[in-house]
């Protein structure tokens, strides 16, 4: 990666690209590169939230940090 946590997460928007499988796919863009969050809906986590086609980034966090420890979190550019 060549972001940290806090530069992928400050001033930043998460778009919805797709769902599929259950899973929901989020782009990040940080100064020339992007990234990709995937995030399970069948995670308990996500019962009870709305998915909306664009979050700050700062609200995804407890998702980009978790995806990037199991692998789900990759650089697209």
């Amino acid at each position: 990666m060549t972001h940290t946590l806090t530069q992928i997460v400050k001033n930043t928007k998460a778009t919805l690209t797709h769902i599929c499988n259950a899973k929901a796919y989020y782009r990040i863009d940080v100064d020339e590169s992007s990234y990709q969050l995937e995030i399970d809906l069948n995670d308990d986590e996500w019962n009870n939230v709305y998915i909306y086609p664009e979050f700050k980034s700062i609200t995804l966090m407890r998702w980009i940090r978790k995806g990037i420890e199991n692998g789900n979190f990759i650089q697209l550019l």
